[in-house]
């Protein structure tokens, strides 16, 4: 198989691209124009095509002679869309590549979010029978199910053949930027968090996702929507693993959610003081709730998704982070 990869020097592109080329398929990866080759991606055989999703000619010359296109390409982020630059990458970009694949009759996996369903009622499992939630107040969850909403009317309109996967809060090596989870943990081992805040959230590991991905891209169903998600874990929980894998101490004090948002005028107020990004803002907020339940058992069913404990993760991700020199003292 010949694979295209938008965003493939990403968080989770470059763990896709491992896995394919570890499959013994041939990748070509699409990079915004200027870079050169990420780091992520450096060593490895790749093809590299620079362009936008946001160009349709990119995008037609990454999708010349391949037979499966992954659209991982996306803003993430916890800032409000301020510029617009994520509705436009995030629906517009999707767009502009699930109509290329559509023209072109080549298969999609298309990489959504479990940020993007319908939470609640946050008492019963979260799984893919969900609604997408098209109005929510996080701007990055609205724009990712606003993407899969397109990608699904192709299928039905157009006969687009495309998959759906949706991961959850990827953790593990191979995080190069480094990602919003990644700089946490190293805030955390570095002890600059005195307390932290009641979360919950699933933690799935990036090459497991990858995985995932990858099989999508052969035994998924056209037009189903897979979760590609992990044990889920409160703070305190989280923590704990992490003191233990790490070996450094954990902050002790784990305050309630309200707390957060009690505090939260104080904390912007704050950050335009210092001229420094806050701490945590409504987007965090609003993300530090989830289901108790989120079920991955229709991707182990059809897909073999075998998700490894994040203790393995963390142990792995905490070998990366030493490797790249930011436990050093220094880093502090």
């Amino acid at each position: 198989m010949k694979a295209a990869v938008t965003g493939g020097g990403g968080r989770l592109g470059c763990a896709l691209v491992r896995v394919l080329l570890a499959q013994g398929h041939a990748v070509r990866v699409l990079e915004p124009p200027g870079r050169g080759m990420p780091r992520s991606l450096q060593g490895l055989d790749v093809e590299m095509v620079h362009g936008s999703v946001l160009s349709a000619g990119d995008v037609a010359r990454l999708l010349e002679g391949v037979d499966c296109v992954f659209h991982l390409a996306a803003k993430v982020s916890i800032e409000p869309d301020r510029d617009g630059s994520m509705q436009r990458v995030n629906v517009e970009g999707t767009r502009i590549v699930a109509e290329a694949c559509a023209a072109r009759g080549v298969r999609l996996v298309h990489c959504s979010s479990h940020s993007a369903l319908e939470h609640r009622p946050l008492a019963l499992p979260l799984d893919e029978t969900r609604p997408l939630n098209m109005k929510g107040r996080s701007d990055y969850s609205r724009t990712k199910a606003q993407g899969e909403t397109l990608v699904q009317r192709l299928v039905q309109e157009r006969g687009l053949d495309a998959v759906v996967c949706m991961p959850g809060n990827m953790i593990g090596p191979e995080d190069y930027e480094p990602s919003i989870f990644g700089r946490a943990l190293l805030d955390l081992y570095h002890r600059r968090i005195p307390v932290m805040m009641e979360v919950i959230s699933d933690y799935v590991d990036a090459r497991d996702v990858a995985a995932g991905f990858a099989a999508a891209a052969t035994r998924g169903r056209r037009g189903e929507r897979y979760l590609l998600t992990g044990e889920v874990l409160d703070m305190r929980q989280f923590l704990a693993v992490w003191e233990e894998v790490s070996g450094v101490p954990m902050p002790r004090t784990v305050l309630p959610l309200w707390v957060g948002w009690a505090s939260l005028p104080l904390a912007l107020a704050a950050a335009r003081l210092s001229g420094q990004p806050p701490k945590f803002n409504a987007g965090v907020l609003r993300q530090a709730v989830l289901n108790r339940v989120v079920s991955h058992d229709k991707a182990r069913r059809e897909l073999g998704f075998d998700p490894r404990p994040p203790r393995e993760s963390l142990r792995d991700a905490l070998e990366f982070l030493r490797a790249e020199g930011w436990l050093e003292a220094k880093a502090a």
